[in-house]
């Protein structure tokens, strides 16, 4: 069961969400051009939230994060991407 809330950000909520898993944290992750954004949906209280969500990020969209660009804390993360294609 996913306990976590998936309420996208300003930008993101018309889009879908693809679901992905990093080592036992769900996430929803979104793209809207250069920018992404992931979504933990499952409740967990332990370190490493905001390299999961983007590992989630970068899986979810097939970009890389752009170096100096991750933001937000372990339930919602953000980036910009560098990505080959739009």
């Amino acid at each position: 069961m996913l306990a976590g809330c998936d309420s996208p950000g300003p930008g993101f909520g018309a889009l879908p969400g693809t679901r992905v898993t990093v080592k036992g944290s769900t996430f929803a992750v979104r793209r809207n051009g250069g920018t992404a954004q992931a979504i933990r949906l499952n409740a967990e209280r332990r370190d490493g939230g905001m390299a999961r969500g983007a590992r989630a990020i970068e899986l979810g969209t097939g970009c890389q994060i752009r170096p100096g660009t991750l933001s937000g804390d372990p339930a919602v993360v953000y980036a910009r991407l560098s990505c080959a294609s739009p």
